[in-house]
């Protein structure tokens, strides 16, 4: 039960996150001018930019009581102490995160809380994934194998390296700056990721494959989808529909998300295996 209930609130998670994308890919951050409350309303009228930001409130609540459902249910025998201790740090962290949005709202989009604030929301999923991973009966069945190793600290220095990426790109969203570097970037945690995935192929247990194809299919895509969105955002040739030019950025920024997930499941499996 643990187990499947975290999978679903990580899903939840990610979800929420491209809700996220779409109030701040649609200008949408203050069509709601007040907090908690929507125009002094439990329900306002889901018209226009409200619909995204208000939308996006109504996900987070959504997700805080599913990571709160999640965090109870860990009290049951059986769940591994790892997984435990994540959903509960993930449980207390999304309760920081609702705050910073409420301040985001209250302080009119200050770019330090704004940033904060999106990078603190990727944190909380990565946490809910990996509640949901170290809790799965493939993972606790994984056989000990210490060929495993340089696959972890090649992954966990790629996670890192791809976490970096997203600050920048929370940077470059909110205030436009770092464009080059953040581009720039985009090619080291390719060829980090790629260093990871093919030391998992080439000297990897058989455990690592599935996770390592992830890595390989959804980096190349996220660098795609991030050169597109550098396109659109710069280049004055390009006509572009504004609800199709929000959903490419959204669609770049979910990229990032599993960018991580898919750096995340490939270090903790190998972690696992080289214990």
């Amino acid at each position: 039960l643990f187990a499947g209930w975290s999978a679903a609130t990580a899903a939840a998670a990610l979800f929420l996150l491209a809700a996220g994308g779409m109030v701040t890919s649609t200008g949408s951050g203050l069509a709601v001018p007040d907090w908690p409350l929507s125009f002094g309303q439990v329900m306002p009228r889901m018209t226009g930019g409200v619909f995204y930001e208000h939308g996006h409130r109504m996900v987070a609540g959504v997700v805080a009581l599913m990571s709160l459902a999640q965090a109870v249910l860990s009290t049951r025998p059986g769940v591994p102490a790892e997984a435990r201790a994540l959903c509960r740090w993930a449980a207390g962290l999304i309760i920081v995160q609702a705050l910073l949005g409420g301040m985001t709202v209250l302080l009119r989009l200050p770019p330090a809380v704004s940033i904060a604030h999106a990078c603190l929301g990727q944190t909380v999923f990565c946490l809910l994934l990996a509640s949901a991973i170290c809790s799965s009966s493939t993972y606790l069945a994984l056989p000990r194998d210490e060929k495993a190793g340089r696959t972890f600290i090649l992954a966990a220095v790629a996670l890192a390296a791809a976490f970096l990426q997203l600050v920048l790109g929370a940077l470059l969203r909110h205030t436009g700056a770092l464009v080059p570097l953040h581009v720039l970037w985009a090619f080291a945690v390719l060829l980090l990721a790629s260093a990871a995935a093919f030391t998992a192929w080439r000297r990897g247990p058989a455990a690592l494959s599935g996770p390592a194809w992830l890595v390989a299919l959804v980096i190349p895509l996220q660098l795609g989808l991030g050169l597109y969105a550098y396109r659109v955002r710069l280049d004055p040739t390009m006509v572009i529909d504004f609800r199709d030019a929000a959903l490419w950025r959204t669609a770049h920024l979910v990229g990032g998300a599993l960018t991580l997930a898919s750096l995340l499941t490939l270090a903790l499996r190998a972690r696992r295996l080289a214990r």
